[in-house]
């Protein structure tokens, strides 16, 4: 009776999905923080090879964050 009423299919993407925005926006906020953390400490010891390449990684961080905030705004939105 149940299964003819819960479509599993719908049910296992949404958990999936699921998943891995949640791991994948959390991810992409830590390697934000840690880019821009390292990025001012590389420059303030002088190496400016090593604070350019961590605040790339920080920006990357935060486009993608950014962009899945985006992202889920227009899903709500429906536009």
């Amino acid at each position: 009776m149940i299964a003819t009423i819960v479509d599993w299919d719908a049910l296992l993407q949404v958990i999936w999905v699921s998943l891995l925005a949640g791991v994948g926006v959390t991810g992409a906020y830590g390697f934000a923080l840690f880019g821009t953390t390292r990025a001012l400490e590389s420059g303030r010891g002088g190496n400016a090879a090593g604070a350019l390449a961590y605040a790339v990684v920080g920006v990357l961080g935060l486009a993608i964050v950014l962009g899945a905030i985006v992202f889920g705004i227009v899903i709500l939105t429906g536009d």
